[in-house]
């Protein structure tokens, strides 16, 4: 029984260097590094967003760019109007 969680976690580890290099060999040149660690990041930037409540990066740049189409963005003041 006590050999069962480090044989657990480490076909866990196997498993996500597998996927890793799998999705590294098959994407294009020059995204290689994006397509291995993308999914790991976005976990990453998932467990943020529920840990500490807030936006995480890539939905703050949607809205960056949303308010920047819209006219909004830099022009508005600190209550939220111009």
């Amino acid at each position: 029984m006590e050999l069962v969680l480090p044989i657990v976690a480490g076909l866990f580890a196997a498993a996500l260097v597998v996927g890793m290099t799998v999705r590294a060999v098959r994407a294009p040149r020059g995204q290689r590094m994006r397509a291995a660690f993308g999914p790991i990041m976005g976990a990453g930037e998932t467990y943020q967003e529920l840990h500490t409540g807030q936006k995480g990066l890539q939905d703050s740049v949607i809205e960056s760019i949303q308010e920047q189409e819209h006219g909004g963005g830099s022009e508005r003041g600190a209550d939220g109007e111009r």
